[in-house]
């Protein structure tokens, strides 16, 4: 059987060191790479392709909701369990909406973490024990109750990675350049969902990210 391949991206670099040696203890598992910020999460994801990005929340240059969702537009496949110092229902909603798979503390022992890689490989879903169970549960309801004329439901895949890191405060030449594509598709990209959100300026954007949760006010 193949070696899950884990990919860790963390600030702190005794954490990364530790966690790398813990997880190379185990069984069925390879730590193919580090990085300390989410440029370089995103650049060895495109390289490496792992099967596990261990993510802290937080991470510096993009929130996890951001750099979750430009990991699955480079790797489809990868799956991602956010790592966090503290838990925020809000948090953990945006990681889910963002495509995570798993989100726990980083006051767990190893041992649930290791639950955590094994159980998310398998195609599942991990919460840290601390966290409500029906977190998920409720997630996935809102989300096929979600009102089809909610606009920005409207917007493709790639259309809301484009928006997200607009209203992050980012030029299209930045957009561009964070997702590996020209900044004319960038600027055709941004239209097409203004267009669809009848919004038409970035401030508007923001004050409409806002409000429907994309983005903490």
């Amino acid at each position: 059987m193949d070696k899950v391949k884990i990919l860790i991206g963390d600030h702190n670099l005794m954490i990364r060191e530790g966690l790398s040696a813990l997880l190379r203890q185990e069984d069925g598992f390879e730590v193919v790479g580090e990085a300390g910020d989410s440029d370089e999460v995103l650049e060895k994801v495109k390289k490496l392709h792992p099967d596990i990005v261990l993510l802290e929340a937080a991470l510096p240059r993009f929130t996890d909701f951001d750099t979750i969702r430009l990991i699955h537009a480079s790797a489809a496949k990868t799956r991602v369990i956010v790592m966090a110092s503290s838990i925020n229902q809000q948090d953990v909603r945006q990681a889910l909406q963002g495509g995570g798979v798993g989100y726990i503390l980083k006051t767990a022992a190893f041992s649930e973490l290791v639950d955590a890689i094994k159980s998310t490989c398998k195609g599942g879903y991990y919460l840290s024990s601390e966290i409500k169970t029906d977190i998920i549960e409720n997630f996935l309801k809102q989300s096929e109750e979600a009102p089809v004329h909610n606009r920005y439901n409207l917007l493709t895949r790639r259309e809301r990675e484009v928006f997200r890191i607009i209203i992050s405060g980012h030029s299209i030449n930045e957009v561009a350049e964070i997702l590996d594509i020209s900044p004319k598709t960038v600027a055709k990209h941004r239209a097409s969902l203004m267009e669809k959100l009848e919004i038409y300026n970035v401030a508007s954007l923001v004050r409409y990210a806002i409000k429907i949760g994309v983005i903490a006010n």
